[in-house]
């Protein structure tokens, strides 16, 4: 990045030095040998002044956005990697915590005390009523003729 913006303040320079040059300021004034001719302007008029600013502000943002889009070329696959692997990552640490918290979960609803003593009295429920159930028919032939046996 330090080399775009180097390369924008070069350019930058150049256009104004170009300016200054073409519109004949700098030519007498500052020794510079060129025309020898008097330059145009021999002062710079506010409008002259505001003119090459504004052109090498131009100039300089051109470059900049030049240099960024050179830039954003270069690091956008690494940019697309370096997310994707991110996102992986995430992906497998939400999956694992999820999972883990799931299954604590229902092994603590299954195994809950409550659970167990609904199970318990359910069956206990059932083998009571069936108990009923053979005390109120009698008992079964056959099974007392198996038993013997």
């Amino acid at each position: 990045m330090k080399a775009v913006s180097y390369f924008a303040v070069f350019a930058g320079g150049l256009v104004v030095s170009f300016l200054l040059v073409s519109l004949g300021v700098v030519d007498k004034v500052d020794g510079i040998p060129g025309a020898q001719v008097e330059p145009m302007l021999s002062l710079p008029t506010y409008l002259s002044f505001l003119s090459v600013m504004m052109t090498a502000m131009t100039a300089v943002l051109a470059a900049v956005a030049i240099g960024i889009g050179v830039v954003a070329f270069y690091t956008f696959p690494g940019l697309k990697a370096e997310a994707r692997s991110v996102a992986e990552k995430t992906a497998e640490d939400v999956s694992a915590d999820v999972s883990e918290k799931t299954t604590k979960l229902v092994a603590a609803e299954a195994l809950s005390e409550i659970k167990i003593k609904e199970m318990v009295l359910e069956l206990y429920a059932k083998a009571e009523k069936d108990r009923q159930q053979a005390d109120e028919w009698g008992k079964d032939p056959d099974a007392e003729v198996n038993h013997e046996r």
